[in-house]
């Protein structure tokens, strides 16, 4: 424990109040868990989960359940609720409630919007578990709400579509829908021996005809291969299309004919490839449908595997001229033998016909011409369009998996023919730990599938070695730099179809990694290697610049664990990502065994109303983080700049009749004044003052109001925030008790760079002893003081970079507040 002495001083004092994170779970010592969010085009939001009872909501919040038909059935389900929460802007209120009927389905896994982003919000889609026979379509399903919150609360479902699907096609939920409210989807199983296949749906739920897809089935039964508008009877003789990712007979994703099956095209990235579809490398010559042949290998020495079944992964679909994208991987055999899974990513066009394919790696050597083998286990993980550029200059982004190393495996990020200046942030897989799963994003231009950006994603394993130089970005802390040695890296994986990309390019991912590199400006931090400490096993939420040269943020949330042994974290579970205007909102869960919460809390910070401190059981995560470099207007909602960024809103009460209010702004366009609002009994609001608002961009405004009429009794405030042209949204709700005196205490600088940390009161504070302490719960500095104090100069110069907290302890009321150290 390290003495420290105080030093009195009077200055002139500027607060900068940070942008706050908010953390919390939900829930009642139940189960509840969040899987997926989005904000909608009123800056509200929409968060999907299940729980087993909906006690730990407010009664008084409008409720909806939402009816489903017979055919989604759940008999093997666990009893509990699939729903939606509709949530403030500020994530602070409980808006609306949907949900499905208890046991109707297991939960609620992916919310999708027919809009571009940045445009007013269109039909709402949304997808979850069932647990049933393959008879009952088990797997999952499609649901069409018929409001989506904006315009019009929903009420009903327009259909709900049970998909049949088992292994990582319902672990994944590959499906999208385009801007005309039809949905692709994938069913079946994946590397199996029954079969798979890709269907669309119209806007009323049926499966319908794609004019170039490679199987139709017939009204009458039986198959048709070919266009559809080309079969004999017509396309009203067909009854719906798809593509079927099963070895056999119907070659959908094979040459037929042999111009098609040797034509040697280009790789997108300064090589070639030979076969016009991905399946060609496998096999020894093209195929007819409904005769095959299926013989191989093929010309690269690879011969499918004995499994029937491919396996598709991903789907995205871009929402400007609804071309389809799908990822897959084939189960394939090298020439010596051995077993191996080989990706491709698919370009379709929205009548289903062929652009191009990618293999992700060289399938012919660039120099030598010669063909190559990748020998690790590859596959896609996901999926996303990168609308930040113009349709033709656009990018698909791709997360693919390796599992092992070879000289041969995902294009690394400083060999791109398209970019010879790219420099990724993880140009490689280094290390001599090989069998290990590593992750890999990578940007193809939608036009013609070149490569232009890439990164490999592998966190350091506990206890490394031959690390190379350190960063100097002093976001990262002293980081090892990942391309200046050759450390051994650990399985990363990241999370199955939810990536992510904002409005400026940069790209969100959620991952499992062991000692995981974070950001000066995280919310939980891995400590360093050099400091001597464990790390644990986590899940991270990360940004990547648009061009994957450095994280813009990456933060872990797990467990606060015991850095001697370990113990306490890898306990949580992420599986929603969305960026905000001034930072990521996150869901999840925290996980449970035995009915208790397995492990320790995660740091938490700013709960909610509706929101917990702990982890009762398996709790849901939700989890707003803020930071300066993630501030974007045009991530806000309906892509326009928010007449007021709301950083900080504070009241406290400063004698019986007098209630005073500060807030703080990020960005100001468009604004014209703040309306603030009080309430007795939180329903009913009035206007007691006005304040004009800065009008002034970009730049931090500090705002400071009073009400000398407040009531004695229990009252609450919020600020209307009105725009030019008279809209408005309100901000979050505060409450003060009644003769409450208030004393606020604020840091200065905060970050702090050089070492001396300003503290001040609002009022002389009567002060017993002040500690810092580590996200982790660990004491780095006591101060006993024993005085009255209004201002106070501490040198935390010896602590590391990171994140803290400061508590100062008095008889009468004690004060916590977080400090960033860079």
């Amino acid at each position: 424990m390290r003495k420290m002495i105080l030093s009195l001083l009077g200055f002139g004092f500027v607060s900068f109040l940070l942008a706050q994170n908010l953390v919390s779970y939900a829930g009642n010592n139940g189960r509840e868990g969040f899987y997926d969010i989005l904000q909608l085009s009123d800056g509200t939001w929409l968060v999907g989960g299940y729980s087993t009872d909906l006690n730990w909501i407010d009664p008084s919040i409008p409720r909806t359940e939402l009816e489903l038909p017979p055919a989604v059935s759940n008999q093997n389900g666990s009893n509990q609720y699939g729903l939606l929460l509709h949530l403030s802007t500020d994530l602070a209120n409980i808006l609306r409630v949907v949900h499905f009927p208890l046991g109707g389905v297991e939960n609620v896994r992916f919310i999708k919007i027919t809009n571009i982003p940045g445009t007013a919000t269109g039909d709402v889609f949304l997808s979850g578990d069932t647990e049933d026979s393959k008879a009952n379509n088990g797997g999952y399903f499609i649901a069409r709400l018929n409001g989506n919150f904006v315009d019009e609360p929903p009420t009903a479902v327009l259909y709900a579509r049970p998909i049949w699907a088992e292994g990582e096609i319902k672990r994944n939920h590959p499906w999208d829908v385009g801007n005309d409210s039809r949905v692709v989807y994938l069913r079946g199983q994946t590397h199996d021996y029954d079969w798979s296949a890709m269907h669309q749906l119209n806007p009323e739920g049926e499966r319908t005809t794609v004019e170039h897809w490679r199987t139709h089935w017939q009204v009458a039964g039986g198959e048709y291969y070919g266009q559809a508008s080309e079969h004999p009877s017509g396309v009203a003789a067909l009854s719906h299309s798809g593509m079927v990712f099963k070895r056999g007979n119907r070659c959908n994703f094979r040459s037929h004919k042999q111009a098609d099956y040797e034509a040697i095209l280009d790789d997108g990235n300064g090589s070639t490839k030979q076969g016009t579809w991905p399946l060609d490398a496998f096999f020894t010559g093209p195929c007819t449908p409904g005769s095959g042949p299926t013989a191989g290998p093929g010309y690269t020495g690879y011969r499918t595997g004995a499994t029937s079944v491919y396996g598709p992964a991903s789907i995205a679909i871009d929402r400007r001229n609804n071309d389809l994208y799908v990822g897959m991987n084939i189960k394939s055999v090298l020439p010596s033998g051995l077993p191996d899974f080989e990706p491709a990513v698919i370009a379709f066009n929205a009548e289903g016909a062929l652009r191009w394919w990618s293999r992700l790696y060289h399938e012919i050597d660039p120099n030598s011409g010669d063909y190559l083998n990748s020998t690790p286990d590859q596959y896609i993980d996901a999926l996303a369009i990168d609308y930040a550029q113009s349709l033709s200059e656009a990018t698909l982004v791709v997360n693919a998996r390796s599992h092992g190393n070879n000289t041969e495996n995902f294009w690394e990020g400083n060999t791109l023919a398209a970019n010879p200046s790219a420099t990724a942030f993880q140009n490689r897989f280094t290390g001599t730990s090989g069998n290990i799963h590593l992750s890999w994003l990578g940007k193809l231009q939608l036009n013609d599938g070149a490569i232009v950006q890439s990164t490999y994603v592998g966190e350091y394993p506990e206890g490394s070695n031959n690390y190379g130089s350190t960063f100097t970005d002093e976001n990262l802390l002293g980081w090892p730099n990942p391309n200046s040695g050759w450390p051994s890296l650990n399985t990363t994986r990241l999370g199955r179809n939810n990536l992510k990309v904002t409005s400026d390019g940069s790209v969100c991912i959620l991952g499992l990694g062991r000692r995981t590199i974070t950001t000066a400006n995280a919310h939980q931090q891995m400590p360093l290697p050099e400091n001597g400490e464990t790390g644990t096993w986590n899940r991270f939420a990360r940004v990547y610049a648009p061009d994957f040269s450095v994280p813009l943020y990456s933060s872990l949330l797990t467990g606060m664990w015991d850095l001697q042994t370990g113990q306490g974290g890898n306990n949580t579970e992420l599986y929603g990502i969305w960026k905000a205007t001034d930072g990521i909102v996150v869901v999840g869960r925290h996980l449970a065994q035995n009915n208790q919460a397995l492990g320790n809390d995660i740091p938490i910070e700013n709960i909610p109303a509706w929101g917990s401190g702990s982890a009762q059981n398996e709790s849901a995560i939700l989890a707003y983080l803020r930071a300066d470099n993630l501030v974007n207007t045009d991530d806000g909602p309906s892509g326009q700049a928010l007449p007021i960024s709301l950083i900080d809103f504070r009241v406290r009460r400063v004698s019986a009749n007098q209630v005073e209010l500060k807030w703080s702004t990020a960005i100001e366009q468009n604004s014209h004044y703040f309306a603030l609002e009080r309430s007795i009994d939180g329903q009913s609001w009035r206007e007691f003052a006005q304040l004009l608002a800065a009008q002034e961009s970009a730049q931090v405004r500090n705002y400071l109001s009073q009400d000398f009429t407040a009531p004695a009794t229990r009252a609450f405030y919020r600020l209307r925030v009105v725009d030019l042209d008279g809209s408005y949204r309100f901000g979050p709700i505060r409450e003060v008790n009644p003769w409450s005196v208030g004393n606020d205490l604020v840091l200065f600088p905060n970050p702090l760079q050089e070492g001396l940390l300003y503290l001040q009161w609002d009022q002389p504070a009567d002060i017993d002893q002040i500690e810092v302490y580590d996200l982790r719960g660990r004491i780095q500095a006591v101060i006993v003081a024993d005085t009255t104090l209004s201002h106070l100069q501490l040198d935390l110069s010896f602590l590391p970079k990171g994140s803290y907290m400061i508590k100062a302890t008095g008889p009468q009321q004690n004060w916590q507040r977080r400090l960033l150290r860079w």
